[in-house]
Order: structure tokens, then sequence, then C-alpha cells
């Protein structure tokens, strides 16, 4: 039996103690907040539970190997259900589709919006997606890099080169589809990256064939639950849960805390984000890393219901090119946003009271590296705010109870790095062999979590835990 201490009780930090504790191992995880799951948690506003970040539940993999490892059943545990539409979308010229992993019905609807050509070209451009997926996801992600021959070796550039894995993402989707509509609708999944698809590697893609080809699942009393079911495995196998424990330094294996403690450890697995590790907790930053973008979020109880949203939203503003710009590249808050809204009780009643709306509002913003001013904020929430008003039927008067969290609040809450609500960018030169790997310059220290490899997203998460433990292995520590 060997102790190892996980920094951090985010949703990769909770999934390594459970698998370290299910081998056996003695297993402290120290927090410094109240609550387990990072960003991935529930949470409470006026009378309706949101769920306080991640809200689209895709690529069941990873999640069903973990409980699967741990003797249990993802699917009866979570009991996740297909959301079907996934989502509806809403553009600038009032054109609005439902998205379903449908094949058949996805291109129907397709074809009544933009024609044949784009509707035509759907299908085969999915099938195109899904042998992209199950060529990246077994070769480049499920993978940890100990060498430059773990990318180079001639079988792993024969699959770059027969997808066109690294061409530009935004260029591949623009000459497949004629629409700016399909366009959109192929490539803006590159933003839960905190990524433009104009600056996106094509792999990338994958993303939209998670949505549809595989679908988007909304699992029992939501996904911050599935933080809480995941920390109760790893209790029931021994793991140590301390709650409201922040840890000061890491020196090796002894890790240090604010009240003055010191926890000695055969190892240290540090969920906290990896810059802010590396610059704070271990003074060991070895270059200078690239953030995502931040989101500025809205929970809102809202007394009504809202008939003409879906559980899951995207509205997109008028220009998608000057859009994107603006929060990527002249660090600006978009005058007219896209923006993403959930109301997770369409699918949940239990999330609001009767008659009652959990209303979700997420707009990507700079982060930190562009100090927004309040009234640049304000501006932004009124705009967003009117095109509920005016696409949704929204009644700012019905708002009973509102909280935000935006980039100062992701920083000092959750001390991501420039309040980057993503992590770390997923651009080219920070993924794959290019991204932070998980074993420290210290001897004994590991990371896991959306910083490091392979990226972020709670199922990339969940694989980063799989390497973690398997970085161990290799060195012999467990």
């Amino acid at each position: 039996m060997k102790h190892i201490v996980v920094v951090g009780a985010g949703f990769g930090g909770m999934a390594t103690a459970a698998r370290l504790a299910h081998r056996g191992h003695r297993v402290t995880v120290l927090e410094k907040n109240t609550y387990v799951g990072g960003r991935n948690r529930r949470l409470m506003v006026g009378q309706c539970r949101f769920d306080s970040g991640p809200t689209l539940l895709m690529m069941l993999d990873p999640f069903r190997k973990l409980f699967a490892d741990l003797g249990e059943s993802f699917d009866d545990l979570c009991r996740p259900q297909l959301c079907d539409p996934s989502y509806r979308v809403y553009w600038r010229d009032g054109s609005k589709l439902d998205a379903t992993t449908h094949v058949e019905r996805m291109t129907e609807r397709m074809r009544a919006l933009v024609g044949d050509h784009d509707a035509d070209r759907y299908p085969g451009f999915l099938q195109n997606l899904k042998a992209l997926y199950d060529d990246s996801i077994p070769h480049f992600v499920r993978k940890n890099y100990r060498g430059l021959a773990d990318f180079a070796a001639p079988a792993q550039l024969s699959r770059v080169v027969r997808h066109g894995m690294l061409g530009n993402l935004a260029s591949r989707v623009n000459r497949t589809f004629h629409d700016p509509r399909v366009q959109m609708l192929m490539s803006f999944q590159s933003m839960y990256l905190g990524l433009s698809p104009f600056d996106a590697p094509f792999v990338y893609a994958t993303l939209a064939y998670m949505e549809y080809g595989e679908g988007i699942f909304y699992p029992e009393g939501g996904l911050g639950k599935m933080s809480e079911t995941i920390a109760g495995l790893a209790k029931a196998r021994g793991a140590e849960i301390r709650l409201g424990v922040e840890v000061a330094e890491i020196n090796k294996t002894s890790v240090h805390t604010l009240n003055g403690e010191t926890v000695q450890a055969d190892a240290v697995v540090v969920n906290a984000d990896l810059p802010y590790s590396q610059r704070k907790l271990e003074s060991n930053a070895r270059r200078q890393l690239r953030s995502s973008c931040s989101a500025h979020l809205l929970y809102m109880d809202y007394a009504g219901e809202l008939p003409a949203l879906e559980h899951h939203n995207v509205f997109f503003g008028a220009d998608y090119r000057d859009n994107l710009d603006s929060l990527f590249h002249h660090l600006q808050v978009p005058s007219d946003p896209a923006f993403y809204v959930c109301a997770s009780c369409k699918s949940d009643p239990t999330a609001a009271p009767a008659g009652s709306t959990n209303l979700f509002v997420l707009v990507p913003v700079p982060n930190l590296d562009y100090r927004a001013s309040d009234a640049e904020m304000k501006c932004m929430e009124q705009t967003v705010l009117k095109r509920l008003e005016c696409e949704a039927g929204f009644d700012p008067q019905r708002v009973r109870t509102i909280e935000r969290r935006g980039p100062n609040e992701w920083a000092s809450e959750l001390n991501l790095d420039r309040g980057a609500a993503f992590g770390i960018s997923a651009d080219l030169f920070q993924s794959a062999f290019m991204r932070p790997q998980n074993r420290s310059k210290q001897k004994g220290v590991y990371y896991v979590g959306a910083s490091t490899v392979p990226g972020n997203g709670l199922p990339m998460v969940l694989i980063s835990a799989e390497l973690a433990e398997d970085q161990l292995l290799h060195d012999g520590v467990i």
C-alpha cells in the first residue's frame, strides 16, 4: 500500500482518487473549497438547481470505463438519457434548426433550411468524422507520450495524413458546406475548448461527431451529481476527502497546507489547474502557456416556463467570424455575442419548481488578459437578455434570483489561470505530445485535469485520470 495525496477534488481528482483507492492504496484528497467537483458541481440559486459549469454530457465511453474499472455500472448509477433534439439553434436571420442524432431527420431538416447541396453532403461528412473519431481517440487521445516516437511513428503519421488532422477546421468545413449557417453548425464546437474554429486543427471536428453521431445525454440529477457519485465511490473504497483544506506548497512528495500542516506521501497527484500549480504551488513554471477564453455565466431562478426553449439552445450572432475574432484575437467583449442557454428542467422537472425554469446562460468572453469594465459586461448582458426576450419570450421581471460567475470568480474560487474557464488553450501547439504532460519535473508529482493531457471537457478529464494512473504504474510508484 502506498500513500497518494490528491490536491484538488475536481472531476479528475475524484476519478483518480477512486481509481487508486480501488487498487488498495491509501488516498488523501485535499480540497480548498467546501464541495467536490470543481467546475462540475451542483449549485442552488433561489429554488432552482443548476450544473455550475459543464452541462453537456457526451462521449460516454470514458464514463462507462471508469465505473466498470471500479466494478460498477455507469448506466445503473447515473442513468443517462439521450436529449433529442440535441439542441435548438437560433440564427440572427430568424431561422432555427433542431439538431438530432437521427441522420435521416437531420438531413431533411437541413434540406428544408438550406437546400439540397449541403443536405446531401451531410451523411458522408458525418461518416468521415466517425472514421476520424475512431482513429484519433485510441491512438492520439488515450495515450501517454513518453517520446517523439509515440507521436511520429509511421503508423501515427499515416493517420494524421489520411484524415488531414492538422488542417484548419473552419476551412475544411467551409469547403464542404456552402451555407454559412451549416458552416457555423459544423465548426462552433471547438469553442467548448475555448478555441476559435478558425484557429483549430481539423482533428477537433471529432466534437461535432460526438454531438451528431453519438448524442448529448443528461444523467439523472444533473452533471454535478456525477461528481458526488464518483466521490462516494472513492470514499467507499477508503479514500479520505478533506474539504476546506487549502494547499500552500508542494515540495516533492511533501504537501504543506495553508494552516501549517505537512502531509507526507509516496506521490502527489495535482488536480489544481496546471499553470497555477506550477507557478504557485511548485515554483516550477517551465514555459508560458496560452490560456483559453473565459465564460460569463448567469444562473436565473425564473418564474415561467419558456416553451420556445429546449433543454440545450445555441444562439449565433450576426457576424460569426467577427464574434470569434473579437473574443480570441482582439480580446474584446463581442458586441453581438454568440451564447448558449440551458434549461435542464425540460428534461428533469426536479431542477425547478413547477411552472418555473432554471435558466442558465453562458457567454464566451476574454480571459483576464483583458479586464472588461463593468459597463461592458452590463451592455453584453443586456444584449443577450434582449435577444432572449425577442426570440424566446423571456421577461426580465420574472427573474426571482440571479447569480453571476465570470473570469474573476473562475480565478479566485477555482484558481484557474487568467480566469480561463476551459483551462489552457487546446491550440495545435498545446495538443497531443506538445500539451503539458502529466509528470512534473519534481519527482513524485503528477498532474490530472483539463490543462494536462489529453485536454479539457469531462470525457477528456476522465481519460486524464486513466493516463495519470498509467503513468504512476509505468514509473513504479504504485
